[in-house]
């Protein structure tokens, strides 16, 4: 199968690449990978973000946290545009080529300049075009946002061109919403969404069409368009109160990132320890709500025979003891009858007559039944009582798993409590203000507790006013349909409700496939490229928990290390891609920057490989980019370049 692949990217005059710069990335046979090395300044994550804007129209990239800095770092190079006088424009564009065996797409966006006259830099780009290749010849394209989603959408780039840097935070605090995100993104379910949508207007439609309903049927509808109008509401009531938790969330996260920077260590040494303490308490109570579910799963089975252990031992007894007596099986055999029957007279010479066939016909039906059942019982009942045994012994196992993890959970949130009030005694005036900013975090944690529970009370109130609004439907269809005509429009409505079911029901199919081809994929990367030697199991639940189990089946997640979360979120996003269905190319920068430098090397001999019959384009630093992995790298390497930074310009040029 043919890859499709960036063949060139070129900018020109894109901030540290002044003048035309051509990159040729066009590989060669299996050779799939190109390395880009550069020292950190000199543009090499603006490759990737040159990529992104002139896609997306986006620099994806980008510190957001330096806005400053931003406003002073404008699009076009700073020495083309100190040759521009003030309120002059200097311009210049990103242009890649992509194709399979030969160019086939030029994506082009040119982008501008101001360079104010009050100092600072005024900058915008233009529109995306495209060119495509037919019947030798370049043709321009109309609709191009349509054929680039076709090619790589908006909404999956970030799992094909991507900071590997940043990838240590994405199984961090949240992570099963970017989970759920990512596998959503890629189940190709927005036409499934759409006609779900569709279907929703059209039985709205549908019943403002019913008319003549009468006094009795205009009140129940009254009531049914109320019930529905509070269902509406508490959905906007817990759509807002998500927001309002991300948003403490974020307060939270920029409250630790001023204590992880302050200048004293044992502040940056107790914050670290909160991070990993908040993080492995996540883990832990995704643990508990699992293992409680399959607590609850045990006790249904164990139930009925561990309720009725005496009813079964005393009827087994009873069974065993009417055996012992001989009563059971029935001294009248099933072959005595049956001889009787065929000779047609009873052993005292008489005639058998209608009704005493009748009567032995039944008595060998009886008879059978009885024995059928003895023997069923006598068998069945001790495998029963040994099937409930074992359910009960699961569920002391999951029972005592359940008590482990709630010590857990104790445990650190009473680590957790210690160093909040230590914190909160700690103050450096000439510093970040640690009492401050710790008691401001226990009032947002205070408040993110709150809102939590306030979600989980709207939920609860949410499927209860459904079922009070499809009551309600209920009853008011009941008394339209009287009035044929309406019950016509019922029977529209019904086919449409049935088919939104099919629907919905094909959406959680798909998606639930989707999943268990991740976990899948996920397992077997995960396994390819960590440096260790023992096997792991990765699953993905379907609350969207990520579980890595070593050989003592622990969730080791929460005590990963920096450089093992990355492995496994690269495992995750190259799991997206390979499920995805899209041919595109991976652009990663910063691949190896939180790895040590013990696993590098089994890393670089690993990465390369991780997804088949892809492009892959790695932005690497001098420290990532080392002579061990490169040796290690170099049988997959088509092309290698270095990024040359010298006053504020930066040239590309081959490695050597």
């Amino acid at each position: 199968m043919s890859r499709l692949e960036i063949r060139s990217l070129t900018l020109e005059n894109y901030r540290q690449y002044a003048g035309e710069n051509e990159i040729k990335l066009q590989t060669k046979g299996d050779k799939s990978v190109n390395v880009i090395q550069g020292e950190n300044g000199a543009g090499k994550s603006n490759i990737l973000n040159a990529i992104t804007l002139c896609l997306y129209g986006k620099e994806s990239h980008i510190d957001e946290t330096k806005d400053n800095e931003l406003e002073s770092y404008p699009y076009v190079n700073r020495k083309v545009l100190d040759k521009v006088e003030d309120n002059e424009t200097a311009e210049g564009r990103i242009e890649i080529t992509l194709g399979e065996d030969e160019p086939e797409y030029i994506f082009s966006r040119s982008f501008k300049t101001v360079k104010l006259s009050g100092g600072g830099f005024s900058s915008t780009h233009g529109e995306l075009q495209l060119k495509e290749k037919r019947g030798g010849d370049w043709k321009s394209v109309e609709h191009v946002s349509t054929r680039l989603n076709q090619i790589l959408p908006v909404h999956v780039h970030q799992y094909f061109l991507f900071d590997g840097e940043r990838l240590d935070e994405f199984f961090g605090e949240g992570y099963k919403e970017r989970v759920r995100d990512g596998l959503l993104d890629v189940s190709h379910i927005e036409l499934l969404e759409n006609g779900i949508g569709h279907l929703r207007s059209f039985a709205d439609d549908f019943e403002k069409e019913l008319s003549d309903v009468g006094d009795a049927a205009e009140r129940k509808r009254n009531r049914y368009e109320k019930a529905k109008e509070k269902v509406n509401n508490l959905e906007q009531d817990l759509e807002q109160t998500k927001t309002n938790i991300e948003e403490t969330k974020d307060n939270i996260a920029e409250i630790d990132e001023k204590l992880q920077d302050s200048a004293d260590p044992e502040v940056r040494k107790k914050q670290q320890r909160r991070e990993y303490l908040t993080e492995r308490l996540d883990d832990i109570r995704s643990d508990i709500e699992e293992v409680r579910k399959e607590a609850s799963r045990e006790l249904v089975k164990a139930g009925p025979p561990l309720y009725a252990v005496k009813s079964l031992e005393y009827t087994l007894s009873e069974l065993r003891e009417l055996s012992e007596q001989g009563k059971l099986p029935p001294k009248i055999q099933d072959t005595f009858i049956e001889e009787l029957l065929e000779k047609g007279e009873c052993i005292c010479g008489e005639e058998l007559t209608e009704d005493h066939r009748e009567h032995l016909l039944s008595l060998q039906q009886e008879m059978s039944t009885v024995v059928e059942n003895n023997l069923e019982g006598k068998m069945a009942i001790p495998g029963i009582q040994q099937d409930g045994q074992e359910d009960v012994e699961k569920l002391i196992e999951k029972r005592q798993k359940l008590a482990e993890l709630e010590e857990k959970e104790r445990q650190k949130n009473k680590e957790l409590n210690e160093i909040s009030e230590q914190l909160k005694a700690h103050d450096i005036p000439e510093d970040v203000d640690v009492q401050k900013q710790e008691k401001l975090r226990s009032e947002f944690e205070d408040q993110l507790e709150d809102l939590q529970e306030q979600k989980g009370k709207l939920e609860v109130r949410i499927e209860q006013a459904e079922e009070d609004r499809d009551e309600k439907k209920k009853a008011f269809n009941e008394e339209v349909s009287k009035e044929e005509k309406n019950a016509e429009v019922l029977k529209k409505i019904q086919f449409i409700e049935s088919s939104q079911d099919e629907l919905e029901s094909m959406k959680d199919d798909i998606v639930s496939s989707v999943r268990e081809e991740i976990q899948t994929k996920m397992e077997e990367y995960f396994n390819e490229i960590i440096w260790k030697e023992e096997d792991y199991t990765v699953s993905l639940t379907d609350e969207y928990q990520v579980r890595v189990e070593g050989p003592r089946n622990d969730n080791k997640i929460g005590s990963l290390s920096a450089g093992e979360r990355q492995v496994l979120a690269f495992s995750f996003l190259a799991a997206l891609t390979s499920v995805s269905g899209f041919n595109a190319p991976l652009v990663i920068d910063t691949p190896l920057g939180r790895i040590s430098s013990t696993p590098k090397r089994r890393l670089a001999q690993n990465l390369p490989q991780y997804i088949d019959d892809t492009q892959m384009t790695f932005l690497m630093t001098d420290e990532e980019y080392t002579d061990e992995v490169r040796v290690n790298m170099k049988p997959q390497v088509s092309n290698e370049y270095k990024l040359n930074f010298a006053d504020e310009v930066t040239e590309v040029i081959p490695y050597e």
